[in-house]
């Protein structure tokens, strides 16, 4: 089998596992009760504890996680055909613990991870290594996380390890359905450079240590840090990827992605809007992205009283429906979404007054006499 191949199907398998993973975070005991009638227990998942972490997915969702929230710009003089420009998306709250959320809290983490790993390894010999690293079970089950770390630290050093990121696996799993977790603590690392020989590393440490192979692409090292991510441990105030050496924020600084809230027809910030009938057109898709009819979008202005705990509007498909316009609305608390809106509102009222001002819309993208000398 060609090395082309061999990498195909390796990172085919990282995908097929972390899909079986997310399955298994969500699966749920079955409980028949005295009468016979079938319910929904706890997940399989929710009982695996070590030192407070817990495996991901396994708290409770807010009360917007997953429902549509339609960010948009109603300033339709610089719109193509007067029309209002709308991005509905769904909205996350971005969280580990969070049974709905937590696919997208991983694939934001990894997307991040992966930009830091490419940025590195541009233009050096070597590809990033996925390592394993398991104590000796007996005594690592009785440690404290901490306790672990220290461990690891000499570990580290006699396997020559300087540069890498580290994910905690506190569980492994005793079915290939991956549902019956137990404590199996141990270390995955992402390593650059070479590594010590692994039986002179056991000889001095005790250790097991595995090499998973190399990361040859970005694909390849975003599937991997997705994987690791899916049953990985968390715990508050715990980050579940660590970086160190080269790589540690400290030594490596890393762009943070551009905001994507804004018009790319006139460059303001979105703000949020109501979705509203019309006697003129339909509603959009609940999950509509482009420009529509600006009758059916009414702005959200927050309450001057900054106590008032306001509801900003959400939206959810009816149950049993197949019309992606078939949604309601429902007001919720969203402390992240009403700062949003508070911080751009003033942006965006100031462009409006600026182009009432203006004869020639294009002239406020023009450069000053200034700027030439």
């Amino acid at each position: 089998m060609s090395q082309t191949i061999l990498q195909t199907c390796i990172s085919a398998l990282t995908q097929s596992n972390f899909e079986n993973y997310v399955k298994s975070a969500k699966a749920t005991k079955v409980i028949v009760d005295e009468k016979g009638d079938i319910h929904r227990g706890q997940t399989y998942w929710s009982q695996a504890q070590f030192d407070e972490f817990v495996l991901p997915a396994q708290g409770q969702a807010k009360l917007y996680c997953k429902k549509w929230i339609s960010y948009g710009c109603n300033n339709i003089k610089q719109h193509p055909r007067g029309k209002h420009y709308a991005e509905h998306e769904q909205k996350t709250c971005k969280t580990a613990h969070c049974p709905k959320c937590f696919v997208s809290w991983i694939n934001r983490q990894a997307n991040r991870s992966t930009r830091r790993f490419v940025k590195f390894a541009k233009g050096k010999k070597f590809y990033f290594r996925h390592i394993i690293l398991s104590p000796p079970q007996e005594k690592a089950k009785t440690m404290t996380y901490n306790e672990l770390k220290k461990w690891l630290v000499f570990a580290c050093n006699i396997a020559n390890i300087k540069t890498c990121a580290i994910v905690f696996h506190p569980f492994r799993f005793q079915d290939r359905e991956k549902v019956q977790p137990y404590v199996s603590p141990h270390f995955h690392l992402l390593v650059y450079g070479k590594v010590t020989n692994t039986t002179e590393f056991y000889n001095k440490t005790k250790w097991l240590i595995k090499n998973k192979g190399d990361m040859k692409t970005d694909v390849d090292i975003f599937n991997c840090v997705r994987y690791l991510l899916s049953h990985a441990g968390v715990r508050k105030k715990t980050h579940v990827i660590r970086y160190l050496g080269d790589i540690s924020y400290r030594k490596l600084k890393v762009e943070k992605e551009p905001q994507k809230h804004f018009c790319p027809y006139c460059k303001l910030p979105l703000t949020i809007f109501f979705i509203k009938d019309s006697p003129k057109s339909l509603k959009p898709p609940i999950d509509h992205v482009g420009l529509w009819e600006p009758d059916n979008f009414f702005p959200y202005y927050p309450s001057d009283d900054t106590n008032d705990e306001e509801g900003i509007p959400f939206y959810e498909l009816k149950k049993d429906t197949k019309d992606n316009s078939d949604y309601f609305e429902r007001l919720i608390y969203s402390f992240e979404d009403l700062l949003y809106v508070r911080i751009n509102l003033p942006k965006i009222t100031h462009r409006k007054y600026e182009l009432s001002q203006t004869r020639f819309v294009t002239s406020l993208n023009c450069q000053k006499l200034d700027t030439f000398s």
